[in-house]
Formats: structure tokens, sequence, C-alpha cells
């Protein structure tokens, strides 16, 4: 995948405490510019799993995003009750249902990264649908985002037995503290150290999110976002921001940049939603819509 951010930016803005920083402009200049004879199969095709019994808004938030970033095609993997509200919200997606374990290889065959976690569950029927799909995902060699449910799974998992390269996994404190088996107190008091850990465990692209969300690749280096308000603090924040991953990714975008980019377009949209309303009763919903105004700077 092309490193845009290299060769567009890059140095980035250092802040005084060491952090790299990125201005809106540079957001906006790390997005490739479309050609004029694009088609939908130049921006990639994005898989999301989840949306396990009552929780099919979450893959219907992710998946809006995923679109809203720029994705070519987007398709959802969750229980067949929730095809209707999906495709009522979104009707340009497609959905697939999971029968069984030798309808796998079709399903992921035209894919370009998978989202796994949003509404997924925890096999709390003990219908095996969330393990088995976390347990194919982690198998395949496409880049993942693994978010929610599916970091419980992965901090009951042998990781040596996974390839995350080229994925990113998005814990808030509770759930970095389960990933690190320490308390959710131990990973707020030193923010900076506790990402370093989790990257160094995980081996992959890290998003510690948060008030100031940090995000850290293989290269050490720590990347800070400096926007965001807490209008944010609410349901379904995390499953956009998902998506948003997975839709830059999509485009070709390399995954450790596409995940920096995705946290400061989702924090800026926020801000975005606070200028027009305040911070009180800010929905999910209503940072979707601004997303393409922040890629698109305007």
């Amino acid at each position: 995948m092309k490193n845009f951010f290299l060769e567009k930016f890059l140095p980035v803005k250092l802040s005084k405490s060491g952090y790299q920083i990125f201005s809106k402009r540079d957001i906006f200049k790390s997005i490739p510019k479309r050609k004029l004879d694009a088609n939908k199969g130049d921006f990639g095709n994005v898989l999301i799993i989840g949306g396990n019994d009552g929780m099919a808004g979450a893959v219907i938030l992710a998946a809006e995003a995923a679109c809203r970033a720029g994705a070519g095609k987007v398709t959802v993997l969750t229980k067949k009750e929730n095809f209707i509200p999906l495709l009522a919200r979104i009707p340009n997606v497609m959905t697939v249902n999971f029968e069984n374990q030798n309808d796998w290889q079709k399903i992921i065959k035209d894919k370009t990264v998978i989202v796994i976690g949003p509404g997924l569950g925890r096999d709390y029927d003990n219908s095996n649908w969330s393990s088995l799909l976390f347990g194919l995902t982690m198998e395949s060699n496409l880049p993942k985002i693994i978010d929610a449910d599916a970091l419980y799974f992965l901090s009951k998992s042998e990781i040596k037995d996974f390839n995350l390269k080229n994925s990113v996994i998005t814990p808030h404190p509770k759930e970095a503290s389960i990933l690190l088996n320490c308390s959710t107190d131990e990973i707020q008091k030193d923010r900076n150290l506790s990402i370093k850990k989790l990257q160094e465990k995980y081996q992959t692209n890290v998003i510690l999110k948060g008030h100031n969300s940090l995000i850290m690749g293989p290269s050490h280096k720590l990347f800070l976002c400096s926007y965001g308000n807490p209008g944010m603090a609410v349901a379904g924040m995390g499953d956009i921001l998902s998506g948003l991953i997975a839709g830059l990714i999509a485009q070709n975008i390399e995954s450790f940049f596409a995940a920096v980019l995705a946290v400061n377009i989702h924090a800026l949209a926020g801000d975005r939603v606070v200028k027009l309303q305040g911070q009180i009763g800010v929905i999910p919903q209503d940072l979707i819509k601004q997303i393409p105004f922040i890629i698109n700077d305007l």
C-alpha cells in the first residue's frame, strides 16, 4: 500500500512533549485524489463482521462510516434479522449471512479489509457464532480492524497464532486493561507507557482511545490527536471509528496512517457537530454526516 503521508507532508509538526500532531490541512492533503476515470473497484471492498442479537446498530454505524470515508463497496456479515434495518438505513451496502465454515473463503474472496467486533457479542447463547467468526478472521492475511468484543476474544487467545501485520486494534481504557491484564487506573496513569506495552505485546498498530487519543505502530513513533470533545462520550462512536479506518485502508492507505487519519477525522467531525449544536445530545449519526466535509476539506 502506498505511503501517502511520507510522500506528501512528513515530517509533521512536533509538540513540545514530542508527540506527532497533524493539522487539518495535513489531513486533507493525505487523502489521495480521485482520477476522472475512477470506478468503485479502485476504492476497495470493506467487510464488516458483527451485529449479534440486539446489536444491529453497531454494524450499521460502522458500515455507514466506511461508505462516508470513501470505500468503493461495503459488505456486512451479520445475522439475517439485521438485513432489513441495515438496508433501510444504507441501501448501497451488501449483506451476507454466515451459515457455516465452508462459506468463509467465498465471503472474503474479493475483500480488501475486515472490521470485526462491532456488536459481535461473546457467544452468550453458546452458538459459537462470534468466536468462530473471530477465529476465521484472525487466520486471514487481510488487514483487520479489531474492535469491541473482538478485543475480548483477542485477550483470551494465543497471540503467536495470529498474523496482525497491517492490522489495527482500537481499545478504550477498559479494553486496554483487559488486553494487558491490569486495572483501568493503571492504563490511564501512564497512557504513553500503556500504548507502548500494547504495541509490543500484539506487534500491530494500536489506537488507545480517550481524551487525546494516542496512536502507535511498529516504528514506536507516538501520534496524538489534539481534536475531539466530551460530547463524543456516547455509545457507538467506536463503531464509526472502526468503519472509518477500514474505509481509508480500502483506498490504498497504509494501515498505520489510516489509523492516524481516521482518529483525527473522527475527532474533527465531533468538533464540527458540537460547533453546530453543542456538546449535550450528540449521537454517532451526527458525526457520520460530517465525515465527507472533513475529508474533502469543506
